[in-house]
């Protein structure tokens, strides 16, 4: 195999090297997936690529290029369901996952047989011949054989894992045979794992954004509520002195919404160093200035924008 193909070293250091550039270009991480399965796709020249995510209980298409709209139709979902359309559930009541992707994803693959890779993913270089050489029990389940009914001889389904959880898969399809090598499919690996990172961030955003918006919906309804009590217990009072306790419970509401509309209105905040003007002639960190006028505590984390940053100069070293 000379130089010029793609499954050569030489053109999966290419590879490699355009996908640490895109990594440092700043795009959105959902347009950074996208971008580093199209290049796998054009530089490895073949011809179908697709990309499933973990969604629920199943692994859909999340993204595909050069399949027909009606095997995406047909292949959009893993689960098993019964006649009742119900998730059909295995002896622990997890969803059965099937075909060959649904082994790649469970980790159902034996080393000791060829179209399985150290790294668990599954290649296949003439499904004809693997469907006429092999049994099902060989192929770990039950496969639809749908790849090989569209013409597909090459086939590989790679995982996409990040700390030994597979998150999906990305798969590559081509109707001519013999597209894949060990060295490819190992390079493959690496790809899929650098996905699994960027779609870890993805759903770390997610999370740290639910939890923000929990978080402020919760303080808003803590102090609307808080502030409907006091407004009731001082109507109380009008009429009947407050006893000790109440006005210990006054106090402490007070004390609450102080601190609550401390928080409200313009805070002026340092462009560049972040730091917040308590005075005109004093600065303090942001942390110790929410800390002082509530409950809150920090920790210190990478955002995915600067860990992308971050990342993106530890390569340039």
């Amino acid at each position: 195999m000379n130089d010029s193909q793609p499954n050569s070293s030489k053109a999966m250091s290419g590879i490699s090297a355009r996908i640490l550039a895109l990594l440092g270009s700043g795009k959105p991480i959902v347009q950074l997936i996208n971008d580093i399965v199209l290049l796998v796709q054009k530089e490895t020249e073949m011809e179908c690529v697709g990309l499933r995510l973990a969604d629920g209980p199943d692994f859909p298409y999340y993204f595909t290029r050069g399949f027909g709209e009606e095997f995406v139709k047909k292949e959009m979902y893993l689960c098993a369901r019964d006649l009742f359309g119900e998730y059909i559930r295995d002896s622990v009541g997890n969803p059965v996952l099937e075909c060959m992707c649904g082994n790649v994803i469970c980790g159902r693959t034996d080393m000791d047989l060829p179209f399985f890779s150290e790294g668990g993913s599954f290649f296949s270089n003439c499904t004809t011949q693997l469907l006429a050489t092999t049994s099902e029990k060989e192929r770990q389940a039950r496969t639809r054989n749908r790849c090989n009914g569209e013409g597909y001889e090459s086939v590989a389904l790679v995982p996409i894992k990040v700390e030994n959880k597979c998150l999906g898969l990305l798969q590559l399809n081509d109707q001519r045979e013999g597209m894949f090598t060990p060295e490819l499919i190992s390079f493959l690996e690496g790809v899929a794992g650098n996905i699994g990172l960027l779609f870890s961030m993805v759903k770390m955003k997610e999370q740290i954004a639910s939890q923000a918006s929990d978080v402020n919906r919760a303080a808003v309804v803590r102090g609307e509520l808080l502030a409907r009590l006091a407004k009731e217990l001082r109507l109380r009072h009008d009429h009947n002195p407050p006893s000790e306790r109440e006005k210990g419970i006054l106090e402490k509401i007070d004390a609450i919404l102080s601190e609550v509309e401390t928080l409200k209105g313009i805070v002026p905040i340092c462009s560049v160093c972040k730091r917040v003007r308590i005075d005109p002639n004093y600065w303090t960190q942001v942390e110790a200035f929410i800390q002082k006028r509530s409950k809150a505590q920090f920790t210190h984390t990478y955002c995915p924008e600067c860990f992308d940053k971050s990342m993106a100069a530890m390569e340039d070293l």
